[in-house]
This record gives structure tokens, C-alpha cells and sequence, in this order.
């Protein structure tokens, strides 16, 4: 070709007739363009989401009995947008400087993990502290009011303060959004609970503008930095460990181009040092009062839990956390449940029944209680106790429950037996490794008690542990002094 060009002096020409696409006819072009003015009014009405794509322009045209290619759409799709007017300019973002300890975001995110063999949606609820992009975050069943709280308690303890500022995204358990009317924009006022948290806790909330991803949100984040290598874990409390050392990673390492491992931690600390004192934690359960029915359950969110059966047809208190559920009689704790997910579960624990099953040792063996039970328990109890020694396993348990001897001490001991060489076990060769379990762990604990007492290097889940703990104790203390002084209960009451 080059040869060719020198020979005439100049590049050749070639007569080239535009070329048209016989199967996209003028009807084609008119239902493509009415779909493009279809997007046009839906992004300004809102409904950004539901635009139509070249995908489905393809499909509707197909289902309207028209024959043509997907890449014959694209172009005549690209080649209507560019005679229909300019493009939409795109957003311009403005980068934000923080002052230490101003502002912190909140978001929810939702993370497929498979606990216990069982695929399921876990959420997590993720805190970033703009300053320094100090990072925490906890794992939770549900999306639900409850967790928000907990969330909040739980990282306002951890930080051993308060920010300024909350940012939140429009999300349903943080905000009610009314649609404004008569072309009124529309009005967003923070519910109940924010309410509380933003009152006890001394800060301002503000919420993002809708559809607006980019005002807020660390989620990608930490969801790619935790949970893309692994994604099974036996429980949740082991996903949400292995959470809390990723974060020890995330927050010790900087990942912000110009911008030092030692001078993220000058930023951290600078944060930390600027927030606002914080308060006593304070309790996120809700409490509900039940009359156990004659199976010895409560029914809450329409699934029934286990109390004590002396306690059918008294009254109970039922707290309902974020992920169990703690059941009082006359001020004393009884029963502690994991809250169960869905509806028409069963949580029934078999010391809550050995009574009557010491009355009628027969129903063991099918009751919802014994299937319930540890599956080292139960072949302990199939193998060594059924089928004729019922009464004897029954009141070995009754001797358990109450000298407070957990199902996991059991199974231990079981185990020890059985690799001591006995291999018919009976109630009192368990009760003898037991008490000499018990004698090995005290002298264990002697030794190892000033070392425990020195260590401040609390584990994330016992910190929380032990929040909940103070946050329960600090409430009981508050409703003592208020039932001592009813006055002053009444004015609180009144304010």
C-alpha cells in the first residue's frame, strides 16, 4: 500500500458508501429512543435504579417479535444518546479535611459466610473515624434496632469516648423518611432509638443524601480485607475473632498514599485524645413479660424458649438482646437462650426438665430437649445410660445443674475416662473425674492469678462480656435508688 501511495503521489481514495443496518428499521429506532427519554424522566423522578439498559432493550424487542443482535442495539443505543442533547455532567466530589475526633461514620453491611456448614447472611456493623480512618466493627444476626444499639455501646466503650458527630445513611432503624407533599422535599427525622443513643451518648446525627454512597461507608473495606480469604467459620463469635485481628492489621497499617504507618497512629491517637468523655454503657435490650405455658416455654418473635419447669404458670421478665435472651424470676436470672432466627423454633434445654423426666424417664430419649443436647452428650448418654439406666443419667445431670457444672465439663471427663481404659462408665465415675478436674483447675488458677490480674490486654469478646455486665448492673442499681425514691422517679417520669 505504501508503494502504491508513492506511485500516485498521494494516499489512495476509496469511494465507501455508508453503511446501514437493514434489521433496525425506523420502528426499531423509535422504541429505542422513547426507552432513552424513559430514562431520562426516571433519573430525575429518583429511579435511577430501574433505567433501561441495552440488555433489556434487546429482550423487549425480542419478546415484541423482532429479530436483531444484541450488538446492533448497542450501537444504535449509543448513537441515539449522542443526537438527544448533551450528556448529564458527572458529579464532582469535594474532599473533606476532619478535625480529630469531629466526625465518625456509621454503616451496615451484609457479609455471606458459612457458619457451621450452614451458608447464611451475616451483618456487620462497621464504625470509621474520619480523622484518622480508625476502623472497628461487629458481626450481628439481624439488621434490626437492637443491634444498632449494641453496635454503638459496644465501640463508644471501646474507644473510651464519643465523637462529635454521627454520620448515618438513610437506613430504617436510624431514620424515618417522610415524602414530602405538593412538591415539598421530603422531611427525615431520626427514630426512637437513635433518638436515645444521640441523647445518652451527647452527640449530633447526620444523615447522608439518598442514593449518595460516596458520602459515608467503609464497608468494601473491611468486608475485602477480612472476609475474601476466608469465608467458613464454626460459629459467629469465631467469624467476629477473627474480625477483631484483622482490625488489629487495618488500624496499624496506613494504605493512604503520602501518608506514614507512624503518622496514621499520630492521627489515631489525636482522635482518641479529642472525643468526648463517655458515659456509663448503657443496656440495649428490650424486656417483655411472658407466663410460661405448659411446655415450660416463652414465646418471643414467635419462637418458644425454655424456663425452669417450677416456673410454669408464674410470671417471668424476658430480655431480649440483639442475639439472646436472658429470662429473670423475682429478680433472679434463670435461663439464657441464644435467640433463634426465623419463626416456629424450638429452644429447650435439658436441665430445665429433669423433673419430669425423672417422673417419666421413658419421653427422653424423643424429647425436643435430648435431641438438643451436645452430640458428645448425647452418645455419652447413648452409649453408657440407654436404655435401662434413664434415672441414673437423670440424676447425674440434676447433680450437675446444681453444683453448676457446664455440659462441656461432662463431655471432658467423659473423654478422660476413656482414655484412662473404662470403658462401661457409670454417674459416680464421672462425679470422681469431675471433682478432680475441679481439684487440677484450682491449682492452675493459683499459679496463674497474679499474671492474669496484671494483663491489660482484654480480648475483644470479653470486653464486650463484661460491658454487658456493667451496662445490667448499672441498670439494676439506677432501678433500686428510683424504686427507694418514688418522687424522684415520678419527676423523671414528668420531664
Amino acid at each position: 500500500m505504501e508503494a502504491f501511495a508513492t506511485l500516485l503521489g498521494s494516499e489512495p481514495k476509496f469511494n465507501t458508501p455508508a453503511r446501514t443496518c437493514p434489521v433496525v428499521t425506523d420502528e426499531i429506532k423509535g422504541i429505542i429512543r422513547k426507552c432513552l427519554e424513559d430514562n431520562r424522566e426516571r433519573r430525575a423522578t429518583g429511579m435511577r435504579k430501574l433505567q433501561w439498559t441495552c440488555r433489556s432493550i434487546h429482550t423487549m424487542l425480542l419478546e415484541r417479535g423482532f429479530t436483531l443482535s444484541y450488538p446492533s442495539v448497542c450501537n444504535h443505543v449509543r448513537r441515539i444518546s449522542a443526537t438527544m442533547g448533551a450528556r448529564p455532567q458527572k458529579e464532582v466530589y469535594v474532599r473533606r479535611e476532619h478535625d480529630p475526633g469531629q466526625e465518625c461514620e456509621f454503616d451496615w453491611g451484609e457479609i455471606p459466610l458459612v457458619i457451621c456448614d450452614r451458608r447464611q447472611t451475616v451483618q456487620m456493623a462497621v464504625f470509621t473515624l474520619l480523622h484518622s480512618n480508625r476502623r472497628s466493627a461487629w458481626l450481628f444476626r439481624r439488621q434490626d434496632t437492637l443491634s444498632l444499639m449494641e453496635a454503638h455501646r459496644n465501640f463508644f466503650a471501646e474507644i473510651q469516648g464519643v465523637p462529635q458527630t454521627m454520620v448515618y445513611d438513610n437506613m430504617k432503624v436510624a431514620v424515618i423518611i417522610r415524602t414530602g407533599r405538593q412538591g415539598r422535599p421530603a422531611v427525615r427525622y431520626p427514630t426512637k432509638a437513635m433518638q436515645r443513643l444521640s441523647l445518652y451518648y451527647k452527640f449530633e446525627e447526620r444523615f447522608c443524601n439518598a442514593r449518595s454512597g460516596w458520602e459515608k461507608g467503609s464497608v468494601e473495606i473491611v468486608r475485602h480485607a477480612a472476609f475474601v480469604s476466608r469465608q467458613s467459620f464454626e460459629t459467629l463469635d469465631a467469624a467476629q475473632n477473627w474480625l477483631d485481628r484483622i482490625f488489629l492489621k487495618i488500624n496499624t497499617t496506613s494504605g493512604i498514599t503520602g501518608i506514614s504507618d507512624s503518622q496514621k497512629q499520630e492521627r489515631i491517637h489525636a482522635d482518641l485524645y479529642s472525643l468526648q468523655p463517655a458515659p456509663q454503657p448503657m443496656g440495649c435490650f428490650e424486656a417483655e413479660e411472658h407466663t410460661p405455658d405448659n411446655y415450660g416455654t416463652i414465646n418471643v418473635d414467635y419462637n418458644n424458649y425454655s424456663v425452669p419447669e417450677g416456673l410454669v404458670g408464674s410470671s417471668v421478665l424476658a430480655r431480649v438482646y440483639s442475639g439472646h435472651i436472658a429470662i429473670y424470676h423475682q429478680g433472679r436470672r434463670v435461663a439464657d437462650h441464644v435467640r433463634l432466627e426465623g419463626k416456629g423454633g424450638w429452644s429447650m434445654q435439658l436441665e430445665h426438665y429433669l423433673g419430669t423426666f425423672l417422673r417419666k424417664p421413658g419421653a427422653l430419649d424423643n424429647s425436643t430437649a435430648m435431641r438438643q443436647v451436645p452430640a458428645e452428650l448425647a452418645e455419652l448418654y447413648r452409649v453408657h445410660f440407654c436404655p435401662d439406666r434413664q434415672r441414673e443419667f437423670i440424676r447425674f445431670m440434676m447433680y450437675a445443674r446444681d453444683n453448676g457444672i457446664m455440659q462441656s465439663r461432662i463431655t471432658a471427663a467423659a473423654r478422660s475416662l476413656r482414655l484412662n481404659g473404662v470403658r462401661h462408665m457409670t454417674a459416680d465415675h464421672l462425679k470422681v473425674e469431675l471433682d478432680s478436674m475441679l481439684e487440677t483447675d484450682m491449682s492452675e488458677n493459683d499459679a496463674d492469678t497474679i499474671a492474669s490480674v496484671s494483663c491489660l490486654d482484654i480480648h475483644p469478646r470479653q470486653q464486650r462480656a463484661s460491658i454487658e455486665e456493667h451496662a445490667e448492673t448499672t441498670l439494676d442499681s439506677l432501678t433500686a435508688v428510683l424504686c427507694r425514691h418514688p418522687k424522684l422517679h415520678a419527676g423523671n417520669i414528668r420531664n
